[in-house]
């Protein structure tokens, strides 16, 4: 079956093959004054002689660059990078390769300050906004989710919820691939990614087509690093943290390129440990409104743990133009959770009913191993490509819980006592296959396609057994077993090309999805089972049309069509505990959500972006919460409709030589309308977040950073999100002619990052949270890069495409 409906694709590629075109090609490859390679140094290309700009880029991590150009005549390249002289290369009119481009530093000092190269934090594309994570100092010794949560409109709250721009449905990617992952796993698993180890984050609130079409709120593609110079490179980073309680995050990356063969390496040992210290209330309320009763508890959660990885991977060139490879990643994350609970029961009086005390542990130990086996052939010289991808994927997780719970009168006599034992192993499968065709044709339109298959099964299984005066039974009311198998498959075409002065791309990408889930049941709790089968389209445009001959100021209007589908766990229907007094349960009626995105963006002297985005999402799923006989239940619902509209500016603007700022500021609004259980959900606000960020170049290798963060009050469905800041401070120092960094940092200097809230729409009940978290931390981090360039001409598939460096999967 999947044969067939691959098979007319590839005759499609090997017919537009046939009708290929040329165009010239120049590439090289930048360095510094030693010999390092130099990342994203912009390099522009202009038409002479009226010095009009056709074509774009930037460097990679090794410095590398390949542009494509459909122009006559002869152009102009430059090459600029903060604290290097300006390069320039005249008169180019066929296929260049300028070899190793060894920068000049900037001589010119200005009051004792010497300049020096830093890569900027933030990069407006035409698709994205691309986050440099090694530019922010801040992120030394932190992890990706740390890391993630500084970058501009990214929130991430306690209960492992992220949200782009104030709205979820946000889907991970690392490195072009979904990670399939959600909530406390998807948690586990960016916390064990050292965020030295992470090149970029690429923020698509509209991503382009080759994307899977899940996410209302968009993508987030983690990239990570990866040389391909020519030789053996190596780095290695050492990292230290200390909050309250100590972490760690260290890794070593290698390389080696020689010939026809490129080897890679990737280790990394993370040590986490962290703390939380919530506090929830609730006051129950009689139908006239006055006083019933009210519930308050503390929570202090203690996690600990610590996160093995490795990457290790092939690349064997056949020929000049086709490359095979193949990659293995394995990931092991134990780690124990413990929770001290405190609760007070109280009448309409504020007197004292119970005292419950909850001694709760989770022990979890959580791996991932990820197969991949690639294929790629260059049909051309224009940058036409023709690759095939497969993959195996498996999560394995395995949960012990102990919630020992206590319930004591007024006058501190034990009431009753019971202890709950969960296992909870679960197992993950993916099985995906996926190919792409690029190609240019009629000399200016370019033209991507591709195919892609992947099949999802799942086994989560629960078994609770609940002692109870000395008697131990099962409890048949948590425990169950549901599988949940998933089959998507997509097909996807996208053009672009110029129509007279603006750039134009448009896509097309249709997936069908076929899901069933089961639960097998037990003695007390019948088997249930449910099916889904749809088709969709999705379209994407993007139209930049620029204001100048140069190209400075820009015009970008974009629009998308989204989906997001129910996590395969909030399809099981069983309820599962948090505590005494707090459940979770999923919901087997969830339906898929479908969302409509349109951004209009205006660039400024390519240095400030001003961005108005509109989103409208139908049957949007959101985390719904109900009282029920004093019983907290957590689960995903169907909110009717919601929308947003956001004003947003970004940009970098050098205030002086020494001293530059890049903010990043939003505000907009939120609307929820829909049914929600015995209410009627009509939730609206605004909001602001704003973010800056100084850089400061102090001399002889000395680098100093300032950022800040402020979010006001966010309206989520039926939460608010209260308001929160950040503070941090960092330096940084070259060491070892330049090869080796030490960094110091200092996060959340004054305390204010907080996660409170309040909870709405709940029936004759008012309910609150407020939290206390491990972000006030002293980090310092040191990082040493060895090896050595060579000027020997590189080949093809070594080039440092954005495409090519994607291309092994992790």
């Amino acid at each position: 079956m999947i044969l067939k409906r691959i098979l007319p694709l590839l005759l499609l590629a090997v017919s537009l093959a046939a009708t290929a075109q040329t165009t010239l090609e120049i590439k090289g490859v930048i360095t510094d004054e030693n010999n390092a390679p130099i990342e994203l140094a912009a390099i522009r290309v202009r038409q002479l002689p009226d010095s009009s700009i056709v074509k774009t880029g930037f460097s990679e991590a090794d410095g590398r660059f390949v542009l494509r150009i459909e122009a006559t005549g002869r152009l102009l390249l430059d090459i600029q990078y903060l604290g290097y002289e300006t390069f320039i290369a005249e008169n180019l009119d066929k296929d260049t390769d300028l070899g190793v481009i060894r920068m000049k530093p900037q001589s010119k000092m200005l009051e004792g300050v010497t300049i020096t190269a830093k890569t900027n934090y933030l990069e407006r594309r035409v698709d994205r906004l691309v986050v440099n994570v090694d530019a922010l100092i801040a992120n030394a010794a932190s992890n990706t989710l740390e890391a993630l949560e500084r970058a501009p409109g990214v929130s991430v709250d306690p209960n492992n919820g992220i949200t782009l721009k104030g709205r979820s449905g946000v889907v991970i990617f690392v490195d072009d691939k979904p990670t399939y992952l959600s909530g406390t796993d998807l948690e586990n698993y960016l916390r064990s990614l050292p965020a030295n180890t992470v090149k970029s984050i690429e923020i698509m609130t509209n991503p382009p087509a080759k994307y899977e079409a899940a996410g209302n709120a968009g993508v987030i593609n983690i990239v990570t690093k990866r040389n391909t110079l020519k030789g053996l490179w190596g780095s290695v980073s050492l990292g230290y943290n200390q909050g309250i309680y100590g972490r760690s995050n260290n890794s070593l990356n290698l390389s080696f390129n020689r010939r026809k063969w490129s080897l890679f390496a990737l280790g990394s040992v993370n040590i986490h440990n962290s703390f939380q210290d919530l506090n929830i209330n609730r006051y129950y309320q009689n139908p006239d409104l006055t006083p019933s009763s009210s519930f308050t508890q503390n929570s202090y959660i203690r996690k600990n743990g610590y996160a093995l990885n490795g990457k290790i991977g092939a690349d064997y060139a056949l020929n000049s133009k086709t490359t095979i490879g193949a990659s293995v990643k394995a990931m092991t994350n134990p780690g124990v959770n413990l929770t001290d609970n405190t609760a007070f029961v109280r009448a309409a009086n504020e007197s004292l009913l119970n005292r419950v005390l909850a001694d709760n542990e989770d022990k979890i130990a959580f791996g991932n191993r990820t197969y991949n086996l690639n294929f790629r052939r260059q049909i051309d010289t224009t940058g036409g490509s023709l690759t095939f991808d497969a993959d195996y994927v498996e999560y394995r997780s395995d949960n012990t819980q102990t919630y020992k719970n206590f319930i004591f009168l007024p006058d501190n006599s034990l009431d009753f006592k019971d202890q709950l034992d969960g296992k909870l192993p679960s197992e993950i499968n993916i099985y995906a296959l996926k190919t792409d065709f690029s190609k240019t044709i009629f000399k200016k339109i370019g033209v991507q396609a591709g195919l892609k298959t992947a099949f999802t099964e799942t086994d989560n299984e629960a078994i609770y057994n609940l002692t109870k005066d000395g008697v131990t039974t099962p409890d048949y009311g948590l425990t169950n077993r549901f599988f949940y198998n998933e089959w998507i498959n997509a097909g996807y075409a996208n053009l672009n090309g110029a129509w007279g002065k603006a750039q134009i791309q448009a896509g097309l990408r249709l997936e069908h999805t076929t899901l069933e889930g089961k639960q097998t049941g037990n003695p007390v709790v019948p088997a249930s089972s449910f099916t889904r089968d749809y088709t969709s389209l999705f379209p994407t445009l993007y139209v930049e049309y620029p204001l100048d001959a140069k190209g400075e100021n820009s015009l970008n209007a974009s629009y998308g069509r989204r989906i997001e589908r129910p996590y395969f766990q909030d399809l099981n229907p069983f309820i599962s505990p948090l505590d005494k007094f707090t459940y979770y349960t999923g919901n087997p009626d969830l339906l898929p959500t479908f969302s409509h995105n349109v951004a209009l963006t205006y660039s400024w002297k390519s240095r400030i972006n001003t961005s108005l985005n509109f989103s409208k999402t139908n049957n949007g799923v959101n985390e719904t919460l109900e009282i029920v006989n004093g019983i907290y239940y957590s689960r995903p619902n169907n909110t009717a409709e919601a929308t947003t509209l956001s004003l947003s500016v970004e940009g970098g603007v050098p205030l002086y030589k020494w001293w530059n700022v890049n903010f990043y500021t939003e505000a907009g609004r939120n609307t929820y309308k829909g049914p929600l259980y015995t209410e009627q959900l009509d939730a609206k606000g605004n909001y602001a977040f704003t973010q800056v960020n100084s850089s400061f170049k102090l001399g002889k290798g000395w680098n100093a950073e300032v950022s800040g963060i402020y979010q006001t009050d966010v309206v989520y469905a039926q939460l608010l999100i209260k308001s929160y800041g950040l503070l941090n401070a960092a330096f940084q120092k070259t060491i070892i002619k330049s090869k080796g960094t030490i960094k110091l940092a200092f996060n959340d200097i004054l305390y204010t990052r907080r996660s409170d809230g309040i909870i709405n729409y709940l029936r004759l009940t008012k309910a609150d949270w407020n939290s206390d978290l491990d972000t006030r931390q002293v980090a310092v981090a040191f990082s040493y890069r060895f090896g050595k360039a060579t000027t020997n001409k590189p080949r093809y598939n070594a080039a440092g495409s954005e495409d090519e460096q994607k291309r092994v999967k992790s």
